[in-house]
């Protein structure tokens, strides 16, 4: 959906850049651990993101080790359209879906997405 409205970003790309606009600048760490996604992922979706202009990195004041990930102007200037056509998107996949039947399979996923942590856990 993103793509047919000629916005350059992918929906996981969408998902960073999410979190960024709600959260404020994070460390890399930091998004990788909301995102649940491991370190070289998250960097990989930075480096498209920085590359279209939609964050910058920068080191960290207080430890130069790390990188604070932050939107830029342009990619600020993009959250209300971008914003818009996710929602389009979401309405169009769950619609005609009644909101019980909504909450189970959220209730689904989350015992899966539970089980599944457990057993990475263990190994």
């Amino acid at each position: 959906e993103l793509v047919n409205n000629n916005v350059d970003i992918t929906p996981e790309q969408y998902l960073l850049i999410d979190l960024l606009w709600d959260d404020g600048p994070l460390t890399q760490k930091e998004i990788a651990d909301r995102m649940q996604k491991d370190k070289n992922s998250i960097t990989k979706l930075i480096d498209r993101l920085e590359k279209k202009g939609y964050v910058i990195r920068k080191t960290d004041n207080d430890d130069r080790r790390k990188n604070v990930v932050e939107v830029t102007t342009f990619g600020q200037a993009q959250k209300q359209e971008i914003t818009h056509i996710a929602i389009n998107a979401a309405d169009n996949i769950l619609g005609g879906i009644p909101e019980d039947e909504l909450a189970k399979v959220v209730e689904v996923l989350n015992k899966l997405n539970k089980n599944m942590k457990k057993l990475l856990k263990k190994k």
